[in-house]
């Protein structure tokens, strides 16, 4: 899974995954696809479910299925996680190595 920090100056790492349909993400099970059984014309959203300390949490596509360090999982829609986290490599691809100068 890639790793994420929390926006501004979080320096806590958080695992995290987008679920789609079809996608195995750790934790996320019991897949229901549009239409499985149901008796309405309406389609419905795709989804599963995530089963953490919290309880049952549906999840559906474009969601993201978000580990803490305690190994706590929970789910965070992909607008609020955009605006929440960024990718780890790029906040600490800009930190130069100790004992070296930027740019060597």
């Amino acid at each position: 899974m890639p790793f994420f920090t929390r926006l501004p100056t979080d320096t806590n790492l958080i695992e995290a995954r987008q679920w789609f349909p079809g996608l195995q993400v750790a934790g996320v099970a019991d897949e229901v696809p549009a239409f499985a059984g149901n008796d309405s014309l309406l389609p419905m959203s795709p989804h599963a479910y995530l089963t953490s300390r919290k309880g049952r949490i549906t999840v559906f596509a474009g969601d993201w299925v978000i580990t803490e360090p305690t190994g706590d999982q929970h789910i965070c829609q992909d607008r609020l996680f955009r605006m929440s986290y960024t990718p780890a490599e790029n906040k600490f691809a800009r930190l130069p190595l100790p004992g070296l100068a930027p740019g060597e």
